[in-house]
This record gives structure tokens, C-alpha cells and sequence, in this order.
């Protein structure tokens, strides 16, 4: 029960990390440049207390890059990418949510493990209701741009690939070191992007001179989102995530993910001022009950 409280605890905290985010936006970072904030300062902050197993044998440091690459800047430059070109955001939240059913496919493919019997497909079908009640918010509106579906589905699928590649490394190192390593490939692989932005004058990180725009950072509100992006939502969730899959498993797991939009949800309200509507409290509902019957076990 500790395992499932804990999964429930981080999939509720990175449902509020889309605010956080588009709180940043509004500050002037873009997502490439909060992701590499975010993953860089948990990176540094884990270094000063894992030093271990620095230097690890070729084929795992392959592993933990596809690590990186999956769950850090493949998957969030596809979600933030989809959101940022559509104004329908339920678009992308309710096709990010089909993470759950896509993990325990490939898991089910891979590893020959898991149950895709009635209860779970049954499970999912409700979640995915509440998901749909919870992120439509009484007001349906859908995006039909491919390319946003495509980058939805893509990042969906990027964190699914992360969930059934950890099983490869995770035996055979601790928690706090496969989590480094993914910090740390997470930043490599997300330059290609920070480049792209300061070529082409999406960023705003230097001004016209080439000096260091530090002005952006002289709000409490942008220190406050960047420590809490890197020191919670990134360093404590990555690294209780990874050992929640060793405890529960993959498929398990990710079905708290349901909850993201539910905490998205009430943080909006909070910190937003966004309505909520009866149809997603209901939606709530229809969310914790889902979750109950793929995890009822």
C-alpha cells in the first residue's frame, strides 16, 4: 500500500507541473529551455550525493541514454511541442493519458507479463472517462491537426518506452544512479533543441548584445517554479518513481497517471483562477474508481 500511496503522491505532483510550466512560458522560457533548467538543476543538486558508479560499462550507458531520451526530451518536447500548437490543450492531455494502456501493451509484448484481461480493460475504459470529463471541463473541444495528435500520441508513447526500459538497468544499479544518468542524458539529448531556439531567435534567455538576460530571472515567482520543478517534481519524483516500478511494477504505475489531469485540474483553480465544473468533479470520480479496478489487486 505504501508503493501505490507513493505512485499516487509523484503522478499528483506532475499534474501540476503543467502550470508550472505555463508559468515559466509566461515568464519568457520556452519548453526546451524549462526542461533543461529543470533536469539540469536536479542533475547537480543528485551529484553532490551520488557519486557512485560514475563510469558504468558502455552497453548500460546506452540504456540510460534511451532513458534520458524517452522519459526527458523526447517526451517533453512532443507534449510541450502539441500544446504549443494547438488552443485546444484537452487535445493533448487526453491523448497523453493513453500512456497507461500503451505500457502495458508493449509490456505485455516484451516481457510477456501483466493482465489485459476484462478487469483491467474495464479499469482503463473508465479512467479514460473521467480523464475525458476531467479535461474537457464541461466545455468539448477537440483538435483535428494531425500533427498535434501525432505529437501527443508520440509523447504518450515516449514515456511507455521509458516504463518497459528501466526493467534493463534497474536490477543491477540503484535508484539514485539510474536517476543521475537520466537527468544527465536528458540534458545532452534536449541540446539539439536549445540550439535550434538560440539560432532562431525563439529564446529568450540572451538579449540583442548577447548578454545574459538575467532580468527573467529576477522574479521570485521564476526561482520559485524552477526549484520546485527541479527539486520536487524532477530529483523526489524520478527517483520514488523508479523504485515504485521496482515494487509494483510498470503497468501498476503508470495507471496513477490517470490522476495528472485531475491535479492539473485543481492547481488551475488555485493558482489559475480556471473554473471547475460538476461534470469534472465527476470526472474525478469516474478517474479514482478506474484506477481502483486496474489496480484493485
Amino acid at each position: 500500500m505504501k508503493w501505490h500511496l507513493l505512485a499516487l503522491c509523484v503522478a499528483c505532483v506532475w499534474g501540476s507541473t503543467f502550470v508550472a510550466s505555463k508559468v515559466l512560458i509566461l515568464a519568457g522560457l520556452t519548453p526546451a529551455e524549462i526542461m533543461t533548467f529543470r533536469f539540469l538543476g536536479a542533475w547537480l543538486i543528485l551529484l553532490l550525493f551520488s557519486h557512485k558508479q560514475i563510469v558504468i560499462p558502455v552497453k548500460d550507458e546506452l540504456f540510460c541514454a534511451l532513458l534520458g531520451l524517452s522519459g526527458g526530451s523526447l517526451y517533453f518536447l512532443a507534449e510541450n511541442t502539441a500544446v504549443k500548437l494547438t488552443s485546444a490543450t484537452s487535445t493533448v492531455a487526453l491523448l497523453v493519458c493513453t500512456t497507461p494502456i500503451i505500457t502495458a501493451v508493449i509490456n505485455r509484448l516484451i516481457y510477456k507479463t501483466g493482465d489485459l484481461g476484462v478487469r483491467f480493460c474495464l479499469g482503463s475504459l473508465v479512467a479514460l472517462a473521467g480523464v475525458c470529463f476531467v479535461v474537457f471541463n464541461g466545455v468539448f473541444v477537440l483538435d483535428d491537426n494531425p500533427l498535434v495528435i501525432i505529437l501527443s500520441l508520440l509523447a504518450a508513447l515516449a514515456w511507455s518506452l521509458y516504463s518497459v526500459i528501466i526493467p534493463a538497468v534497474e536490477g543491477r544499479y540503484a535508484s539514485d544512479v539510474i536517476t543521475r544518468k537520466v537527468f544527465f542524458w536528458g540534458v545532452v539529448t534536449m541540446l539539439p533543441a536549445n540550439v535550434y531556439e538560440l539560432v532562431s531567435g525563439e529564446s529568450n534567455l540572451f538579449l540583442q548584445h548577447g548578454a545574459f538576460n538575467f532580468l527573467m530571472f529576477s522574479h521570485a515567482n521564476v526561482w520559485g517554479t524552477l526549484l520546485f520543478l527541479s527539486l520536487i517534481a524532477s530529483l523526489a519524483c524520478f527517483y520514488v518513481w523508479n523504485d515504485v516500478f521496482k515494487h509494483i511494477g510498470i503497468v501498476a504505475a503508470n495507471n496513477y497517471l490517470y490522476f495528472n489531469p485531475v491535479t492539473s485540474l485543481i492547481v488551475a483553480y488555485i493558482v489559475l483562477d480556471e473554473h471547475i465544473t460538476l461534470l469534472a468533479v465527476a470526472g474525478c470520480l469516474l478517474t479514482i474508481l478506474g484506477v481502483y479496478l486496474c489496480n484493485r489487486r
